[in-house]
């Protein structure tokens, strides 16, 4: 007779005798597909990663937006103490805080030297014409022609 002793008769027979056999082969396979997800699994899975990489990304540019805003308030810091400093320097040229604004280069002993610079060339530019020099012809308002102004008023009222 083979591998069966006897004849299988009934359902609950085939079923005893396939059961087993069933049983081997599901480990089997679940051996083979362990650490395998369903594709039902699978999708549930990446909806939650979505939506959780959209939160990240959001966060994201939250944050990027916050760091811009941060660069922004230094980078207008750092102007307002660059035009601080160049102030300072220019008052202590002798330069008038106006021309704070001129000073050229990068470093406060650069703007140092353009002021000094700067504060020679008026000195130069402004200092006094030699007498008799065409330059020196007195304003209206300047003390020389308010001295000559007082002495004809003087002079006038002797006579």
């Amino acid at each position: 007779m083979g591998l069966l002793e006897k004849p299988i008769t009934t359902q609950e027979e085939l079923d005893a005798l396939i059961g087993e056999r069933l049983k081997r082969e599901r480990e089997t396979a679940a051996k083979r597909f362990e650490g395998f997800i369903s594709p039902e699994d699978m999708e549930k899975i990446n909806k939650t990663h979505a939506a959780e990489i959209k939160n990240y990304q959001d966060a994201a540019e939250k944050t990027k937006a916050a760091l811009e805003e941060k660069d922004k308030a230094i980078a207008e810091g750092e102007k307002y103490r660059t035009d601080l400093e160049k102030t300072r320097i220019a008052i202590g040229a002798g330069l008038d805080p106006k021309y704070a604004a001129r000073l050229q280069g990068a470093t406060a002993e650069e703007w140092k030297a353009d002021a000094e610079d700067l504060a020679k060339d008026f000195a130069s530019a402004h200092s006094a014409a030699p007498l008799g020099s065409p330059e020196r012809v007195p304003t209206e308002d300047s003390t020389a022609k308010i001295a000559e102004r007082k002495f004809k008023e003087w002079f006038e009222n002797i006579n």
